[in-house]
């Protein structure tokens, strides 16, 4: 077959891996029947699953406001091949009301996605290891809020300081973190 690149044109472009790496990342966390039946359907036929999923895709690849996502976003991608011909997005009204259909499932998700972590990475979460260190910053450091003066593990009483806290599975995975105010004389480690 020959091709006349002269003649060629590209007409209604859409961006595909990003929007292809975000399905599979949401199917490999078993998202995609988790969320079936949860969240369930009104009477226009809103798949609430299938508008969490584009929702969420679009959080990860370009976050911005709903009306950017259904004005400007969702029609240049090729969100809307992958999740399914069947499935439409009616107004952008759907971006928020789909938002207020997950609190309910809070618990039940978060013990769904620690499930899935510790099948896909092995993790063991009987013994967890507490890291505390702490930095100090040259110059007033006035912008940085919890950057305090007070005892200093370097010996930098001068330099304002945050103390970083981490929690972390044996294989090194991180559960949590916080950043807290520099080490004062009543809160010496």
């Amino acid at each position: 077959m020959q091709i006349r690149w002269q003649e060629y044109e590209l007409r209604y472009p859409h961006a595909f891996s990003a929007c292809w790496l975000a399905v599979e990342l949401w199917r490999q966390l078993g998202l995609d029947t988790f969320w079936i039946g949860k969240l369930g359907w009104i009477h226009e036929g809103t798949d609430w699953a299938r508008t969490l999923l584009v929702s969420v895709a679009y959080r990860l690849i370009a976050p911005g406001s709903e009306w950017r996502f259904w004005r400007l976003w969702y029609e240049r991608i090729a969100l809307g091949d992958l999740v399914g011909p069947d499935f439409h997005l009616a107004n952008k009204d759907q971006l928020y009301a789909v938002l207020d259909r997950l609190l309910p499932h809070r618990a039940e998700l978060l013990q769904h996605l620690c499930d899935r972590w510790q099948d896909l990475f092995g993790v063991n979460c009987e013994v967890l290891l507490y890291d505390l260190t702490s930095t100090c910053f040259e110059g007033a450091a006035a912008e940085i809020l919890k950057a305090t003066h007070g005892y200093s593990r370097d010996h930098r009483p001068d330099c304002r300081q945050v103390v970083l806290a981490l929690v972390v599975t044996p294989e090194g995975l991180p559960l949590a973190y916080e950043i807290m105010p520099g080490n004062t004389p009543d809160n010496k480690p």
